[in-house]
Protein backbone atom coordinates (compact mmCIF):
# COMPACT_ATOMS: atom_id res chain seq x y z
CA UNK A 1 0.00 0.00 0.00
CA UNK A 2 2.88 2.32 0.98
CA UNK A 3 4.32 1.29 -2.13
CA UNK A 4 1.63 2.10 -4.57
CA UNK A 5 1.09 6.02 -2.46
CA UNK A 6 4.39 6.27 -3.23
CA UNK A 7 4.25 5.98 -6.80
CA UNK A 8 0.74 7.93 -7.28
CA UNK A 9 2.77 11.02 -5.57
CA UNK A 10 5.53 10.60 -7.59
CA UNK A 11 3.30 10.11 -11.21
CA UNK A 12 1.59 13.22 -9.52
CA UNK A 13 5.08 14.95 -9.50
CA UNK A 14 6.18 14.29 -12.44
CA UNK A 15 2.84 15.06 -14.43
CA UNK A 16 3.05 18.90 -12.18
CA UNK A 17 6.57 18.66 -13.10
CA UNK A 18 5.60 17.93 -17.25
CA UNK A 19 2.93 20.76 -17.10
CA UNK A 20 5.43 24.01 -15.76
CA UNK A 21 7.45 22.86 -18.89
CA UNK A 22 4.27 23.15 -20.98
CA UNK A 23 3.74 26.58 -19.33
CA UNK A 24 6.99 27.92 -19.80
CA UNK A 25 7.09 27.40 -23.66
CA UNK A 26 3.50 28.09 -24.14
CA UNK A 27 2.62 31.89 -25.02
CA UNK A 28 0.75 33.49 -22.64
CA UNK A 29 -2.13 33.60 -25.25
CA UNK A 30 -2.44 30.78 -26.79
CA UNK A 31 -5.87 29.82 -25.34
CA UNK A 32 -7.60 32.86 -26.69
CA UNK A 33 -7.41 31.81 -30.67
CA UNK A 34 -8.93 35.79 -31.93
CA UNK A 35 -6.40 37.65 -29.46
CA UNK A 36 -3.11 35.01 -30.61
CA UNK A 37 -4.03 35.34 -34.01
CA UNK A 38 -3.71 38.83 -33.69
CA UNK A 39 -0.57 38.84 -31.75
CA UNK A 40 1.32 36.09 -34.55
CA UNK A 41 0.59 38.45 -37.12
CA UNK A 42 1.97 41.57 -35.54
CA UNK A 43 4.95 39.18 -34.42
CA UNK A 44 5.59 38.66 -38.39
CA UNK A 45 5.21 42.94 -38.60
CA UNK A 46 7.33 43.27 -35.30
CA UNK A 47 8.49 46.45 -37.40
CA UNK A 48 5.30 47.72 -38.64
CA UNK A 49 4.18 51.33 -37.63
CA UNK A 50 1.65 50.16 -35.21
CA UNK A 51 1.94 53.09 -32.36
CA UNK A 52 -1.63 52.24 -30.97
CA UNK A 53 -3.80 49.16 -29.40
CA UNK A 54 -7.25 48.46 -28.46
CA UNK A 55 -7.63 45.87 -26.04
CA UNK A 56 -11.28 44.62 -24.59
CA UNK A 57 -13.98 42.17 -25.63
CA UNK A 58 -16.00 42.16 -28.82
CA UNK A 59 -17.35 45.96 -27.96
CA UNK A 60 -13.91 46.52 -28.78
CA UNK A 61 -13.21 43.73 -31.55
CA UNK A 62 -16.53 44.35 -33.31
CA UNK A 63 -17.31 48.12 -32.99
CA UNK A 64 -13.57 49.72 -33.78
CA UNK A 65 -12.47 50.30 -37.28
CA UNK A 66 -8.60 51.43 -37.12
CA UNK A 67 -8.90 52.61 -40.45
CA UNK A 68 -11.71 55.22 -40.11
CA UNK A 69 -10.35 55.99 -36.58
CA UNK A 70 -6.43 56.72 -37.68
CA UNK A 71 -8.05 58.99 -40.36
CA UNK A 72 -10.10 60.68 -38.39
CA UNK A 73 -7.83 61.68 -36.15
CA UNK A 74 -4.84 62.27 -37.96
CA UNK A 75 -6.95 64.90 -40.34
CA UNK A 76 -7.40 66.94 -37.04
CA UNK A 77 -4.08 66.12 -35.12
CA UNK A 78 -0.64 67.28 -35.38
CA UNK A 79 0.05 63.49 -34.02
CA UNK A 80 0.67 60.76 -35.99
CA UNK A 81 -1.13 57.40 -35.48
CA UNK A 82 -1.48 54.05 -36.62
CA UNK A 83 -3.85 51.67 -34.62
CA UNK A 84 -4.55 47.90 -34.48
CA UNK A 85 -7.11 46.69 -32.69
CA UNK A 86 -6.49 43.61 -30.70
CA UNK A 87 -10.11 43.24 -29.16
CA UNK A 88 -11.66 39.30 -28.67
CA UNK A 89 -15.20 38.30 -27.91
CA UNK A 90 -15.81 37.42 -24.06
CA UNK A 91 -12.20 38.92 -23.08
CA UNK A 92 -13.42 40.11 -20.04
CA UNK A 93 -11.48 41.26 -16.83
CA UNK A 94 -9.26 40.49 -15.16
CA UNK A 95 -8.04 38.11 -18.73
CA UNK A 96 -8.34 41.71 -20.37
CA UNK A 97 -5.81 42.84 -17.75
CA UNK A 98 -3.69 39.55 -17.87
CA UNK A 99 -3.19 40.36 -21.91
CA UNK A 100 -2.14 44.03 -21.44
CA UNK A 101 0.40 43.45 -18.74
CA UNK A 102 1.72 40.32 -21.19
CA UNK A 103 1.66 42.75 -24.04
CA UNK A 104 3.44 45.41 -22.05
CA UNK A 105 6.06 43.24 -21.10
CA UNK A 106 6.77 42.00 -25.00
CA UNK A 107 8.47 42.93 -27.40
CA UNK A 108 5.27 44.45 -29.41
CA UNK A 109 4.95 47.33 -26.50
CA UNK A 110 8.37 48.84 -27.73
CA UNK A 111 6.54 50.94 -30.51
CA UNK A 112 3.62 51.70 -28.57
CA UNK A 113 2.54 55.62 -27.78
CA UNK A 114 -0.93 55.01 -26.96
CA UNK A 115 -3.03 51.84 -25.47
CA UNK A 116 -6.72 51.63 -24.89
CA UNK A 117 -8.44 49.14 -23.01
CA UNK A 118 -12.05 48.95 -22.85
CA UNK A 119 -13.35 49.76 -18.77
CA UNK A 120 -14.99 46.86 -17.05
CA UNK A 121 -16.09 45.42 -14.48
CA UNK A 122 -14.30 42.13 -12.87
CA UNK A 123 -16.33 39.18 -14.34
CA UNK A 124 -17.87 36.82 -11.99
CA UNK A 125 -17.08 33.96 -14.53
CA UNK A 126 -20.34 32.01 -14.22
CA UNK A 127 -20.96 28.23 -14.87
CA UNK A 128 -21.59 28.91 -18.44
CA UNK A 129 -17.80 29.60 -19.68
CA UNK A 130 -16.23 27.02 -17.20
CA UNK A 131 -14.04 24.26 -18.30
CA UNK A 132 -13.06 26.21 -21.44
CA UNK A 133 -9.78 26.33 -22.63
CA UNK A 134 -10.06 30.50 -22.62
CA UNK A 135 -11.48 30.52 -19.84
CA UNK A 136 -8.80 28.85 -17.61
CA UNK A 137 -5.51 29.47 -19.87
CA UNK A 138 -4.78 32.99 -18.15
CA UNK A 139 -5.41 32.20 -14.52
CA UNK A 140 -2.35 33.00 -12.55
CA UNK A 141 -1.97 33.20 -8.93
CA UNK A 142 -2.09 37.07 -8.52
CA UNK A 143 -4.94 37.57 -10.81
CA UNK A 144 -6.62 34.66 -8.57
CA UNK A 145 -6.08 37.16 -5.70
CA UNK A 146 -7.07 40.26 -7.51
CA UNK A 147 -10.58 38.88 -7.88
CA UNK A 148 -10.86 37.76 -4.65
CA UNK A 149 -10.50 40.56 -3.42
CA UNK A 150 -12.61 42.45 -5.80
CA UNK A 151 -15.71 39.94 -5.34
CA UNK A 152 -15.28 39.95 -1.36
CA UNK A 153 -15.28 43.95 -1.11
CA UNK A 154 -18.38 44.04 -3.35
CA UNK A 155 -21.08 45.07 -0.89
CA UNK A 156 -23.93 44.10 -3.57
CA UNK A 157 -22.89 40.34 -3.83
CA UNK A 158 -24.60 38.06 -1.30
CA UNK A 159 -22.72 35.61 0.31
CA UNK A 160 -23.41 32.17 -2.04
CA UNK A 161 -22.89 34.57 -5.03
CA UNK A 162 -18.90 35.16 -3.67
CA UNK A 163 -18.85 31.71 -2.90
CA UNK A 164 -19.57 30.10 -6.10
CA UNK A 165 -17.60 32.97 -8.15
CA UNK A 166 -14.45 32.10 -6.06
CA UNK A 167 -15.12 28.66 -6.53
CA UNK A 168 -15.34 28.81 -10.19
CA UNK A 169 -11.80 31.21 -10.37
CA UNK A 170 -10.24 28.75 -8.01
CA UNK A 171 -11.08 25.62 -10.36
CA UNK A 172 -10.32 26.87 -13.29
CA UNK A 173 -7.03 28.41 -11.62
CA UNK A 174 -6.44 24.57 -11.09
CA UNK A 175 -7.30 23.18 -14.35
CA UNK A 176 -4.37 26.00 -15.85
CA UNK A 177 -1.77 24.33 -13.66
CA UNK A 178 -2.51 21.16 -14.21
CA UNK A 179 -3.70 22.14 -18.09
CA UNK A 180 -6.59 19.72 -17.64
CA UNK A 181 -8.81 19.67 -21.18
CA UNK A 182 -5.92 21.93 -22.59
CA UNK A 183 -4.94 21.97 -26.29
CA UNK A 184 -7.71 19.35 -27.58
CA UNK A 185 -9.14 22.27 -29.90
CA UNK A 186 -6.06 22.90 -31.52
CA UNK A 187 -5.55 19.26 -32.22
CA UNK A 188 -8.88 18.60 -33.53
CA UNK A 189 -9.03 22.34 -35.68
CA UNK A 190 -6.79 23.26 -37.99
CA UNK A 191 -7.96 27.05 -37.82
CA UNK A 192 -8.19 27.43 -34.74
CA UNK A 193 -5.89 30.24 -34.83
CA UNK A 194 -7.31 31.86 -37.99
CA UNK A 195 -6.38 35.00 -39.87
CA UNK A 196 -10.19 36.20 -40.68
CA UNK A 197 -10.20 37.10 -37.21
CA UNK A 198 -7.73 39.66 -38.43
CA UNK A 199 -10.54 41.23 -40.74
CA UNK A 200 -10.58 42.33 -44.31
CA UNK A 201 -7.56 45.61 -43.69
CA UNK A 202 -5.69 42.91 -41.32
CA UNK A 203 -5.82 45.65 -38.62
CA UNK A 204 -7.82 43.62 -36.34
CA UNK A 205 -11.77 44.43 -36.61
CA UNK A 206 -14.18 42.05 -37.63
CA UNK A 207 -17.63 43.70 -37.96
CA UNK A 208 -20.43 41.70 -36.90
CA UNK A 209 -22.59 42.13 -39.68
CA UNK A 210 -19.78 41.35 -42.10
CA UNK A 211 -19.15 37.95 -40.40
CA UNK A 212 -23.11 37.41 -40.29
CA UNK A 213 -22.93 37.91 -43.88
CA UNK A 214 -19.88 35.54 -45.28
CA UNK A 215 -18.98 32.89 -41.98
CA UNK A 216 -20.09 29.28 -43.47
CA UNK A 217 -20.32 28.30 -39.83
CA UNK A 218 -24.08 27.10 -39.93
CA UNK A 219 -23.93 27.52 -35.77
CA UNK A 220 -22.65 31.06 -35.74
CA UNK A 221 -24.95 32.09 -38.64
CA UNK A 222 -27.79 30.82 -36.61
CA UNK A 223 -26.24 32.54 -33.53
CA UNK A 224 -25.97 35.58 -34.95
CA UNK A 225 -29.13 35.75 -36.65
CA UNK A 226 -31.25 35.09 -33.46
CA UNK A 227 -29.25 38.20 -31.85
CA UNK A 228 -30.43 40.31 -34.69
CA UNK A 229 -33.96 39.18 -34.70
CA UNK A 230 -34.56 39.63 -31.13
CA UNK A 231 -33.99 43.89 -31.38
CA UNK A 232 -36.35 43.54 -35.19
CA UNK A 233 -39.23 41.91 -32.76
CA UNK A 234 -38.46 43.61 -29.74
CA UNK A 235 -36.62 47.12 -30.95
CA UNK A 236 -37.78 49.08 -27.51
CA UNK A 237 -35.26 46.50 -26.14
CA UNK A 238 -32.57 48.99 -26.72
CA UNK A 239 -34.46 52.14 -25.70
CA UNK A 240 -35.07 50.15 -22.49
CA UNK A 241 -30.76 49.69 -22.04
CA UNK A 242 -30.47 53.58 -23.13
CA UNK A 243 -33.18 54.58 -20.22
CA UNK A 244 -30.98 52.42 -17.51
CA UNK A 245 -27.69 53.61 -18.65
CA UNK A 246 -29.40 57.19 -18.44
CA UNK A 247 -30.42 56.73 -15.06
CA UNK A 248 -27.37 55.10 -13.99
CA UNK A 249 -25.61 58.59 -15.15
CA UNK A 250 -28.69 60.49 -12.56
CA UNK A 251 -27.10 58.47 -9.78
CA UNK A 252 -23.72 58.50 -9.27
CA UNK A 253 -22.39 57.82 -6.14
CA UNK A 254 -19.43 56.70 -4.47
CA UNK A 255 -20.06 52.57 -4.69
CA UNK A 256 -17.40 51.48 -6.55
CA UNK A 257 -15.22 48.41 -6.91
CA UNK A 258 -12.01 50.18 -5.40
CA UNK A 259 -10.07 47.12 -5.91
CA UNK A 260 -10.34 47.79 -9.70
CA UNK A 261 -9.77 51.41 -9.23
CA UNK A 262 -6.27 50.40 -7.47
CA UNK A 263 -5.27 47.84 -10.35
CA UNK A 264 -6.23 50.73 -13.02
CA UNK A 265 -3.55 53.53 -11.43
CA UNK A 266 -0.95 50.52 -11.21
CA UNK A 267 -2.20 49.94 -15.17
CA UNK A 268 -1.19 53.97 -15.56
CA UNK A 269 1.92 53.86 -13.83
CA UNK A 270 2.96 50.96 -15.09
CA UNK A 271 2.22 52.98 -19.16
CA UNK A 272 3.77 55.79 -17.67
CA UNK A 273 6.97 53.88 -17.35
CA UNK A 274 7.61 53.13 -20.88
CA UNK A 275 6.25 56.33 -21.91
CA UNK A 276 2.18 55.06 -23.03
CA UNK A 277 -0.56 56.92 -22.56
CA UNK A 278 -3.07 54.89 -21.45
CA UNK A 279 -6.90 55.38 -21.98
CA UNK A 280 -10.09 53.61 -20.58
CA UNK A 281 -12.78 53.45 -22.79
CA UNK A 282 -16.50 53.39 -21.40
CA UNK A 283 -17.75 51.60 -24.37
CA UNK A 284 -21.57 52.50 -25.61
CA UNK A 285 -24.47 50.56 -24.45
CA UNK A 286 -22.39 48.66 -21.69
CA UNK A 287 -22.61 49.45 -18.13
CA UNK A 288 -23.86 48.83 -14.77
CA UNK A 289 -23.80 51.72 -11.99
CA UNK A 290 -20.83 50.64 -10.04
CA UNK A 291 -18.98 50.81 -13.33
CA UNK A 292 -20.44 54.01 -13.91
CA UNK A 293 -19.24 55.19 -10.64
CA UNK A 294 -15.87 53.84 -11.04
CA UNK A 295 -15.61 55.93 -14.33
CA UNK A 296 -15.48 59.29 -12.28
CA UNK A 297 -12.80 58.26 -9.91
CA UNK A 298 -10.50 57.84 -13.28
CA UNK A 299 -8.35 60.63 -14.23
CA UNK A 300 -9.41 62.60 -17.12
CA UNK A 301 -6.77 62.30 -19.09
CA UNK A 302 -6.78 58.23 -18.65
CA UNK A 303 -10.88 58.10 -20.07
CA UNK A 304 -13.36 58.62 -22.80
CA UNK A 305 -17.16 58.08 -22.40
CA UNK A 306 -18.46 57.06 -25.00
CA UNK A 307 -21.48 55.82 -22.79
CA UNK A 308 -23.73 58.64 -22.40
CA UNK A 309 -27.08 58.34 -24.39
CA UNK A 310 -27.40 62.21 -23.64
CA UNK A 311 -23.76 62.94 -25.29
CA UNK A 312 -23.79 59.72 -27.53
CA UNK A 313 -27.48 58.90 -28.82
CA UNK A 314 -26.52 58.07 -32.85
CA UNK A 315 -24.70 55.15 -30.78
CA UNK A 316 -28.28 54.12 -29.49
CA UNK A 317 -30.56 54.17 -32.69
CA UNK A 318 -31.74 50.98 -33.85
CA UNK A 319 -30.64 51.86 -37.81
CA UNK A 320 -26.82 51.84 -36.13
CA UNK A 321 -27.24 48.31 -33.89
CA UNK A 322 -26.59 44.68 -34.76
CA UNK A 323 -27.95 43.75 -31.68
CA UNK A 324 -28.96 45.09 -28.25
CA UNK A 325 -25.60 45.52 -27.22
CA UNK A 326 -23.33 46.08 -30.48
CA UNK A 327 -23.30 48.42 -33.67
CA UNK A 328 -23.46 47.26 -37.14
CA UNK A 329 -20.88 48.57 -40.08
CA UNK A 330 -22.75 52.01 -39.91
CA UNK A 331 -22.70 52.43 -36.18
CA UNK A 332 -19.44 51.34 -36.17
CA UNK A 333 -17.88 53.38 -38.77
CA UNK A 334 -20.11 56.36 -36.75
CA UNK A 335 -18.50 55.56 -33.64
CA UNK A 336 -14.88 55.29 -34.47
CA UNK A 337 -14.99 59.04 -35.90
CA UNK A 338 -16.58 60.36 -32.34
CA UNK A 339 -14.06 57.76 -30.48
CA UNK A 340 -11.08 59.46 -32.51
CA UNK A 341 -12.39 63.16 -31.84
CA UNK A 342 -12.47 62.72 -28.60
CA UNK A 343 -8.93 60.74 -28.48
CA UNK A 344 -7.88 64.25 -29.94
CA UNK A 345 -8.56 66.34 -27.08
CA UNK A 346 -6.79 63.92 -24.43
CA UNK A 347 -3.84 63.73 -26.89
CA UNK A 348 -3.72 67.61 -26.39
CA UNK A 349 -4.23 67.42 -22.75
CA UNK A 350 -0.36 67.65 -20.94
CA UNK A 351 -0.08 64.74 -18.91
Amino acid sequence: MKSFITKIVLLFFLYCTLSFVISYFTPYHWGNPWFSSKVQFLEKNIESECNSFFFGSSRIYRQIDPVVFDSTFNTISKEKIKSFNLGAPATFNPQSYYLFEAFLNSELSKHAKYCFIELMDVDLLNDYFMHEERTSYWQNYSDLLFVGKSIYSNTELGFSKKMKSGLNYSVSYIENILHLGHFGNQILNPNYYDDKYLGTQKDGYFALDFDYQTTKNKTLKMHLYDRKQRILKKPELIKNRKKDIVNYYNNISNNYDKINLNRILELKQKCNKKGIQLIFILSPRNGSQKLLNLSQKIPEDNLIDMSNPLKNDLLYNYENSFDIGHLNSKGSYLYSKMLAIEFEKKVQTPQ
